[in-house]
Order: C-alpha cells, then sequence, then structure tokens
C-alpha cells in the first residue's frame, strides 16, 4: 500500500516489547497498561472549548451545570447574530465532548437543545460548563482485566424536567462488568403523561442499547444475557404485561420491549 499511496500507519498495542502502549483513534488516547487498558478522550477539545469561551483565568466551578430559575427563564434575551455562530460552533464542540465524559453529558446536551434559537441562558449554561471543565480537564477511563458473564443496563428518567417544554430527561448506562461501554442522557421528542410512562421510555431506551451490546459481543463469540435495572416499578410492570393496559398515551411501537422480556431476551429488575 505505501508503494501507492500515502498511509500514516496507527499504533499496534499489546504487551511485547516491540508493540506500542498508546496510540490514538480519532484523537482519542488509548494506552496499554499492565493491568488492562485505559482510554482519554480528545484533550484538545476541553483546551480548545476554554480558549474559545476566553475562561483561561476564570474561576472553576464543582458542577457542570444548574437548571435555570423561572425569573431567569422570564427575562432571557436571544444572542446577536455575530454571537450566535461563535455559540454554535463552541456548543458543537461541546457535544462532540460529551459522550467521552459522562460527567458533562447532560450539560452539554442542555446547552445543545439551544442550537436552533440560543439565548443568553444558553450561553450561561455553556460557560458554567466549560469552568468546569477548567477544574477537571481530563477524564481517564480504566479497563482493568475482569471476568463479566452478563451485560447490565442502567435506566432513570426525570419526567418533566425541563421548565421550559416540560418534557422528560432520560439518562443511563451499560456496563460490562465494572466497565462503562456507553452513557447517554437525552430528551424524548414528546412528553410524558405520566411518570411511570416517562420511566418506561428510559427503560425502552436501555433495552436497546443493551441488546445492541449483546449483538457486538455475539460478533465476538460471547453469549451474553442483559439485566436492565431501573428504580421504577410502573415500568417494570409496563414491561411485563401484554399491551397497553389501563395506559392511554403511550407509544405503542415502545411496546416491543415486553416481546423481549416475554422471550427472555431481556430481564428486568429493580
Amino acid at each position: 500500500l505505501r508503494s501507492k499511496y500515502e498511509l500514516t500507519v496507527g499504533a499496534r498495542l499489546g504487551p511485547g516489547a516491540s508493540d506500542d502502549h498508546e496510540g490514538l483513534v480519532l484523537n482519542r488516547v488509548v494506552r496499554w497498561t499492565s493491568a488492562g487498558l485505559e482510554y482519554e478522550a480528545d484533550p484538545r477539545q476541553a483546551e480548545k472549548l476554554i480558549r474559545d469561551t476566553e475562561l483561561q483565568g476564570a474561576n472553576s466551578v464543582t458542577t457542570p451545570g444548574v437548571k435555570p430559575l423561572a425569573h431567569q427563564l422570564e427575562h432571557e434575551q436571544p444572542l446577536s447574530m455575530s454571537d450566535v455562530t461563535r455559540f454554535h460552533g463552541q456548543a458543537a464542540r461541546a457535544n462532540y465532548l460529551g459522550p467521552d465524559r459522562p460527567d458533562i453529558i447532560y450539560a452539554a446536551k442542555e446547552v445543545c437543545r439551544g442550537m436552533s434559537s440560543p439565548t443568553d441562558l444558553h450561553q450561561a449554561a455553556l460557560k458554567r460548563m466549560v469552568r468546569y471543565l477548567r477544574s477537571r480537564p481530563r477524564m481517564v477511563f480504566k479497563f482493568d482485566d475482569q471476568d463479566a458473564d452478563h451485560i447490565d443496563a442502567f435506566a432513570d428518567t426525570g419526567w418533566a424536567g425541563c421548565p421550559r417544554s416540560r418534557r422528560s430527561t432520560s439518562g443511563g448506562c451499560v456496563m460490562l462488568g465494572s466497565h462503562l461501554l456507553k452513557c447517554w442522557s437525552s430528551t424524548p421528542a414528546g412528553v410524558a403523561m405520566s411518570s411511570g410512562e416517562a420511566e418506561f421510555y428510559g427503560l425502552v431506551k436501555a433495552g436497546g442499547a443493551g441488546l445492541g451490546h449483546q449483538s457486538l459481543m455475539r460478533d465476538m463469540g460471547l453469549d451474553m444475557p442483559i439485566c436492565v435495572w431501573t428504580d421504577s416499578s410502573a415500568a417494570i410492570g409496563i414491561s411485563t404485561r401484554s399491551g397497553l393496559g389501563k395506559l392511554r398515551h403511550l407509544a405503542t411501537h415502545m411496546l416491543l420491549v415486553q416481546e423481549k422480556v416475554r422471550t427472555g431476551m431481556i430481564a428486568v429488575r429493580k
């Protein structure tokens, strides 16, 4: 290939003397250690966010975001066109960094919800998240050697938590033993009519993520059962019954998880 093309050959990680112990995958740092693997987000993204927002000397904070108050929402103002362009670039960078930084994934999601019509509150939320990154610019995942025989998916939902739209926020993660494989924080498109409905939507999302990783493991020759964990008795009840029952506003395509529970593909636990 080198005789025909210009190539960049990446690192070949391994324990051998001639193997590399650190490499880049889309600028994310992966290290081979004596205990296992380490994974770190692209360190340049946090640095660029701090520089672009001109917060190099700002005081750091210990939380990446706070919910806006009612009186703040009443007086929020749209950004000027020049500030909108700058906000779009900074919010997109935060969105790129979010999946590699579970501690800011919710804050980044809330900032990106203002992409269509950003206001001064969205800009303030972005700056607070960046001030948090000043105190914690790096996060390293440690995937030490372990034995694991199943996949755990955890789901939780905050019902009608958005003060603007009353939409819920669904969060969760997929774990293999003690290793975090995936995490998310998302805002469903519709408004849930009850806390049970909102929690069930979160359970469905966790179940789908678990099934995806189960399929990935099967490609590697590993048969991993799935267990979905939720703190909602209502969501467990919906997932273990057949049909809507007395529910009236549930999106019926979400009932696919009932079949997966009945056939044993997914186990649901509290």
